[in-house]
């Protein structure tokens, strides 16, 4: 099958749509197409015969002899070949042809032998379809068949254009007919004038207007219509729009009428082809109330309140600059609507505005306050004072109203209204004074509060009274009172004297009252006794300080313990190492593993109630570094490999091939999750399946949701001990710990490590079949990470590397010279930071292991005095500090002083080599 070859898709698009501009699609048939169809079957001397216009997804026929169809799919057509090609195309036997042997029309009941076209091609170049032979034998044209089927495909491009002209003309035509409808029935003149002025056309309009009958209108001048003041104008205004190269005006000008009457028309006109084609609206009334308007505009322009002209109907017609300004509404916003309807909001008395109204209906005027809004919904008091305008014949004409802001005034008011209220009602204590600050009144609470009486107070500031000089509190009182003078509010808490002698503690709340000069009138102090919640204050804050010192003391005591335990766990587990790797008898393997197992087992108990105790003291960050999901997932299932062979257990990994290569999070931690949910499941199934599976929720442009399940089929965990896995110390039964050993804090701290990433845990499970955990966390995408790949050097490549380590304990020092001396390693040994600082200035080294914590220099101020030495060495020589100590402070002391990194005791020799291939390159 041939399939759509088009040049382009933007070219087929332009095709289709001068296609479908024709109006010829599923179209009735007609003669001039039939007849064409006959005559290409007569030339051709073919059965078959088509008018073939090629469609989106079809082939649909104009004309058709020989077949009952009237269209065909088009992806089984001849016609894509005649598209392409400028000429006629001809197959003169299908059968012979490979592109049409298969073809369904020559292999069903058609069996078609034969087929030639030739294309439609407009006057714009586009293939619009063909006009096709089909015959069921074969044959060939002669050059003349060829040449009259080019001839007929041209002849029918014609129809088709003339064929879309006709139906234009005809629509232009109704349209013209429609609009010369609307011009009769208009009430405003429509007029055709020639380049002289004299009219051609005119509408019956002109009858109402200017009492002429169309008649004889015909021929009038317009000059001569056109009332004698406004014709140099009106003449100036075109000939001035002509020479700028402008053909069309809107001028007003005054008109004659045929009995002399003077009436004002608003004319919109065009030229073209010397003629003008115009219409003329009567805006005689308008220009009258615009006159009036602007003699009243002038008045009410010069005047600061806000000024509203309505008509008889109560709309606005008009308003000033003054009331845009007070309102925020403008002519635009006001005209014919009710002043009422604008600027009612949820607080106006809607009672009052129909009483306002009932009012004008009686023709009479009337005063009233009222709460409005502005149009940005801002509540506002105005005062408006309305007028009636009678006429002539002593109906209402229009409407003035006079409209003053009375905001601040009605402000004042309620504050008055409230703060005499509140004086006698409440107990809170109230002073008030003077533009000086000083007291005129005093409310009872406030006495009973101080124990001064208003005649003590009466005449002098209230807080030299309270706080006399030299008390602590002068100065915020004085800053105090430099605000009120300045017009601003405060609120202060002073600790202050009752006239007792007793202390109290005071919240002040002032108010300075400005004057319409914008000067302090007076002044409002509310006053409240605190002094119960100052000494909660106090308790509060001494019970934090003594939390935070239990939370160092706990940390500092549990670093130490671990520094004290890690020590001699350092030389058990380094021992173990090495004895294991130098070659034990077979009868000394099990106990040695056991040592080793046990060792470890250790370390993470201690490493366990190290990192609870560091996420409960807000010691943890999590990192945000680029790091590849699927390999830490790889990595964590084969270190668990051993350990879920022991148990015959079979560990399956589901990792979603969507998931991004590289995202950036906490590596470490999330590696620490899953190794604890993954080692829960191992611990506690036998025999079994326990499964990871990974898989993205969403994404979008910077972050994707991960979702992360561990499922085994295990022992499982009763319904009713769900609630308390996650509590530390708690384990679901009270043999696990004798049966499968263990803490009981590994959930504990997974399930605060993930709400350090936002995320939450979820527990599924049913005692004896299984249970499954999972949890989702959201990542940042690390898209334009490049990694950086990192080569392990071989043991033999650190021959002749030279090391100093740094540690007071000769176990230590032992174990770091038994793993350091099988790699080929030159190494010396200080004892004490004084002795390193000695030999580091006397020796050249490639690396230097700092143990922290040593009598007399530590490694922290060694390590700085190194880096303070002069010469390129000092400052560059790698530091790597070797700690037992987890405190936080401690790691960042790491940086400050100037190592390159740490490694924590106990150290395995795998680790050792990490760092010795990252830093002796």
């Amino acid at each position: 099958m041939l399939t759509n070859n088009q040049n382009s898709s933007t070219n087929e698009k332009e095709r289709l749509r001068a296609l479908r501009d024709y109006d010829i699609l599923d179209t009735p048939p007609e003669n001039e197409f039939d007849n064409i169809t006959k005559l290409a079957s007569l030339i051709c001397n073919t059965p078959i015969a088509l008018i073939v216009l090629v469609d989106e997804n079809r082939l649909w026929f104009k004309s058709v002899i020989g077949l009952q169809c009237r269209e065909v799919p088009r992806d089984i057509s001849f016609a894509e070949y005649v598209m392409q090609s400028d000429e006629v195309f001809e197959v003169c036997d299908t059968l012979s042809d490979e592109r049409f042997i298969n073809h369904p029309a020559v292999i069903d009941g058609s069996h078609v032998r034969y087929y030639a076209g030739a294309p439609l091609i407009d006057e714009h170049g586009f293939k619009l379809g063909t006009i096709c032979v089909f015959d069921q034998v074969p044959k060939k044209l002669s050059n003349e068949q060829k040449e009259g089927i080019q001839i007929l495909a041209k002849e029918i491009i014609t129809h088709i254009s003339l064929r879309k002209k006709a139906l234009e003309l005809n629509i232009k035509n109704q349209r013209f007919e429609e609009l010369l409808t609307i011009s009769t029935v208009s009430p405003e003149i429509h007029c055709i004038l020639d380049d002289k002025g004299e009219l051609l056309f005119v509408n019956s309009a002109i009858t109402n207007v200017l009492e002429y009958e169309v008649e004889e209108a015909i021929g009038l001048s317009a000059w001569g219509l056109c009332y004698r003041d406004d014709i140099t104008r009106v003449v100036n205004t075109i000939e001035a729009g002509l020479s700028a190269g402008i053909k069309q005006f809107n001028v007003d000008f005054r008109i004659v009428s045929k009995s002399g009457v003077i009436r004002w028309l608003s004319w919109n006109m065009v030229c073209k082809n010397r003629r003008w084609y115009a219409y003329g609206r009567d805006i005689t009334e308008n220009k009258r109330v615009e006159n009036e308007l602007m003699k009243l505009s002038f008045v009410a322009s010069k005047v600061n309140n806000a000024v509203v002209i309505n008509d008889a109907s109560n709309h606005v017609t008009w308003v000033n600059a003054a009331f845009e300004k007070i309102t925020g509404f403008t002519l635009e916003d006001m005209k014919g609507n009710r002043l009422g309807d604008l600027i009612q909001g949820p607080g106006t008395d809607l009672e009052l505005i129909e009483q306002a109204r009932e009012l004008t209906n009686n023709n009479q005027s009337f005063t009233v306050d009222l709460l409005a809004y502005r149009k940005d919904k801002q509540p506002i008091w105005l005062s408006i004072y309305n007028t009636v305008v009678f006429n002539d014949e002593g109906k209402v004409e229009i409407e003035v109203e006079i409209i003053l802001d009375i905001t601040e005034k009605k402000k004042a008011e309620e504050e008055l209204q409230l703060l005499s209220l509140v004086a006698s009602k409440t107990d809170t204590g109230v002073n008030i004074s003077d533009e000086n600050g000083n007291t005129t009144w005093i409310n009872h609470s406030l006495e009973k509060l101080t124990g001064y009486s208003l005649s003590e107070l009466q005449g002098l500031p209230l807080g030299d009274i309270l706080a006399p000089e030299g008390d602590a509190q002068r100065k915020l009182i004085l800053a105090s009172r430099e605000k009120a003078s300045n017009r601003e509010s405060y609120a202060i808490e002073v600790q202050a004297k009752k006239k007792s002698g007793e202390s109290i503690w005071l919240s002040v709340s002032n108010t300075p009252i400005v004057n319409e000069k914008g000067k302090v009138e007076r002044q409002i102090d509310l006053i409240t006794d605190i002094s119960q919640r100052k000494q909660v204050e106090k308790e509060m804050v001494e019970a934090k300080e003594q939390a935070l010192q239990l939370s160092a003391a706990k940390e500092m005591f549990l670093s130490v313990m671990s520094h004290e335990i890690r020590t001699p766990l350092n030389a058990v587990i380094g021992m173990a190492h090495l004895l294991l790797d130098n070659d034990p008898k077979e009868s000394q393997l099990h106990d040695l593993n056991l040592l080793r197992f046990s060792a470890e087992n250790l370390l993470n108990i201690i490493n366990d109630i190290l990192d609870l105790t560091k996420m409960e003291t807000g010691n943890v960050q999590l990192e945000t570094i680029p790091f590849s999901l699927k390999t830490l997932a790889s990595d964590v299932v084969s270190s668990l490999h051993m350990t879920v062979s022991a148990r015959n257990n079979k560990l399956e990994l589901i990792c979603d091939e969507h998931i991004p290569g590289y995202i950036k999070g906490d590596k470490t931690r999330l590696y620490q999750v899953l190794m604890n949910l993954l080692g829960n499941s191992i611990k506690f199934t036998q025999s079994g399946n326990i499964i990871l599976r990974i898989r993205q929720l969403s994404e979008d442009d910077k972050n994707v949701l991960i979702y992360f399940e561990v499922r085994d089929t295990g022992i499982g965990i009763a319904q009713e001990k769900l609630a308390y896995i996650f509590q530390p110390f708690i384990q679901a039964r009270t043999d696990i710990s004798r049966k499968y050993g263990g803490t009981g804090l590994g959930l504990t701290i997974t399930k605060k490590m993930l709400e350090l990433y936002g995320a939450d845990i979820f527990v599924e499970s049913e005692e004896g079949k299984g249970t499954v955990f999972y949890f989702s966390i959201s990542f940042e995408k690390a898209s334009d990470y490049i990694p950086q790949v990192k080569t392990l050097r071989q043991p033999d490549m650190f021959t002749d590397k030279r090391i100093l380590v740094v540690d007071d304990n000769e176990i230590n020092a032992l174990i770091a010279k038994r793993i350091f001396g099988k790699w080929g390693l030159n190494l010396d040994f200080a004892s004490d930071g004084e002795e390193a600082i000695e030999k580091v200035a006397n020796n050249i080294y490639d690396l230097i292991f700092m143990d922290i914590k040593m009598p007399g220099i530590d490694g922290f101020e060694a390590t700085s005095l190194i880096r303070a030495m002069e010469g390129a060495y000092f400052k560059n020589v790698p530091i790597v500090a070797l700690t037992a100590s987890t405190l936080h402070d401690e790691h960042n002391k790491f940086n400050e002083c100037g190592m390159n990194g740490h490694i924590l005791k106990p150290f395995k020799p795998e680790e050792m080599r990490n760092i010795l291939s990252e830093y002796l390159r």
